[in-house]
């Protein structure tokens, strides 16, 4: 099977498995990893005013808390391949009142964004479920 056929399978497995997870996730997992997400924001030394990806934000953990902390305008971009989770990252978002995130659906292959848009990019346990890493990492230099 070509290159491009295994990739689109891959992320149509993926993108049913996150859209099945998205409320467990949020119930039973994200309490879990609150530790992570403060160490991937403490690492960020985010500042007001800067611009923010949440690359990979999932139920917005990231997102959330990254907002609090660059202040009000549209400073922090969260992106994600799941559509039932981005939903579950804006509900979450709208309930404390935040904003300055804007949501964006996509893959971290392809960022849809203008080159050098951000100051910092955070990625809390998403790279791992990346397809093509080395492509990625050229996305991520670029935005």
């Amino acid at each position: 099977m070509p290159k491009i056929e295994n990739e689109e399978e891959g992320l149509r497995w993926q993108l049913g498995v996150w859209d099945r997870m998205s409320p467990i996730y949020l119930r039973e997992v994200d309490n879990r990893f609150t530790e992570v997400v403060d160490g991937v924001i403490r690492r960020g030394a985010l500042r007001p005013g800067q611009q923010v990806l949440d690359l990979g934000t999932g139920t917005g953990s990231v997102a959330v808390k990254a907002a609090s902390l660059v202040s009000s305008g549209e400073n922090v971009t969260a992106l994600d391949i799941g559509p039932e989770m981005l939903g579950i990252a804006r509900r979450r978002a709208a309930g404390l009142g935040l904003g300055n995130i804007t949501f964006l659906e996509g893959r971290a292959e392809e960022i849809p964004v203008h080159p050098g848009r951000f100051e910092v990019v955070l990625a809390s346990l998403s790279l791992m479920y990346v397809i093509d890493r080395a492509t990625t990492a050229h996305e991520i230099a670029r935005a």
